[in-house]
């Protein structure tokens, strides 16, 4: 209990949300209704499911074998934005980053691979390709509830985007050097192989409730035996911040809408699919994607508008998606005493050429679609 406790009080992002939650309870207008309880408990579903993942090594398995396998900078790095891009879309961008950084610091201890460069494009696809899928990220969980999407539905949003995404991670990779290495031999990582078989089914049906394909409450208990079952000392290592953090977002959003100055505004500027868009985007840049879904949703019935809104811009700024300030905090502390300013230079360059060219992608995808 120490050790979880711990953690929350740790958590910045967090504490901060706290804050400004218990304002809002004080100073807002805030109804119990306003949590998202089938939000909170897929999300709790998932994140305890994602933390065995994590610790029976499959992610860092998987992802080893692969890389071991290139034989140029390029491909490596391809490799690796393929493993972000593809693994976020089951696994959520966060897990894409938290096991993937230390991987690509690993690497650059046996071959010239470009550090910043790499983690920075590896973060912007894992915002990217968890956008594919309605359990990628918290914001499409919460969508997907909000709207009472089917999957066909979803995916149909999903897709044309998800395709322009990944070709143009392949034009993207055309500025790094098609050098050519010797064989990346990375740690040897041992999986436990029956339980990879049994977490794999206790996932299809997690996935299954948080589709509403059966009651979503089946989903936390699955996700709570196969902890019992499978690895029990999850329980001390789950990110419980984030489910707390979730809450928090609720209950300051809510206060937010109540607000007449944010309801007129939001009113006049989500009436069509690509306004809808435009304020997903701008409203992303200063509170982060997933807040900013949470708020928009309450004022309009244009999800493709708000879901791609929301995607894109969670490019930008260092806090437009939460999967940025992690990557920033990752790269800090496997870099010992290097400046984290460089990072940041390179993070938002990147960030910001991405977010227009998205830009550009989403407002042609709305058009054609409409």
């Amino acid at each position: 209990m120490n050790i979880i406790l711990k953690k929350i009080i740790t958590d910045k992002t967090f504490l901060v949300t706290l804050v400004f939650a218990a304002f809002s309870i004080t100073f807002g207008d805030v109804k119990l209704s306003d949590i998202d309880t089938k939000t909170i408990t897929s999300l709790a579903a998932l994140i305890l499911l994602i933390t065995i993942y994590q610790a029976l090594n499959i992610l860092k398995f998987v992802a080893n074998y692969i890389v071991a396998k290139c034989d140029t900078i390029r491909s490596v790095i391809l490799v690796l934005l393929l493993c972000s891009f593809l693994g976020s879309m089951f696994f959520t961008n966060d897990v894409a980053i938290l096991t993937l950084v230390p991987i690509v610091f690993s690497i650059a201890q046996k071959i010239n691979v470009p550090k910043i460069l790499t983690i920075s494009l590896l973060t912007i696809y894992a915002n990217l390709g968890s956008a594919l899928t309605p359990f990628g990220n918290p914001q499409n969980i919460y969508l997907v509830s909000h709207y009472h999407l089917g999957i066909g539905q979803f995916m149909m949003m999903s897709l044309p985007f998800g395709l322009v995404a990944l070709l143009s991670m392949f034009v993207v990779l055309l500025v790094i050097k098609n050098q050519p290495i010797d064989d990346v031999t990375l740690p040897s990582i041992e999986i436990n192989r029956h339980k990879t078989w049994l977490l794999l089914g206790a996932t299809l049906i997690v996935l299954l409730g948080i589709l509403s394909v059966i009651p979503v409450y089946l989903s936390l208990i699955v996700s709570v035996l196969a902890a019992v079952c499978l690895q029990n000392s999850v329980f001390k290592h789950a990110d419980y911040g984030i489910i707390l953090t979730f809450v928090n977002f609720f209950i300051i959003v809510g206060a937010i809408s109540r607000i007449k100055y944010v309801q007129t505004l939001l009113n006049q500027n989500t009436t069509s699919s690509l306004e809808t868009f435009f304020s997903g985007v701008i409203t992303s840049q200063f509170i982060s994607n997933v807040p900013a879904a949470i708020l928009i949703s309450k004022f309009t019935q244009h999800s493709y508008g708000l879901y791609l809104g929301v995607t894109v811009g969670g490019l930008g700024t260092l806090i437009a998606s939460l999967a940025n300030l992690l990557a920033l905090r990752q790269y800090s502390a496997l870099s010992h005493n290097h400046s984290t300013f460089s990072f940041f230079k390179t993070f938002s360059l990147l960030n910001i050429l991405l977010l227009l060219f998205f830009m550009i992608a989403g407002i042609t995808l709305i058009y054609f679609r409409y």
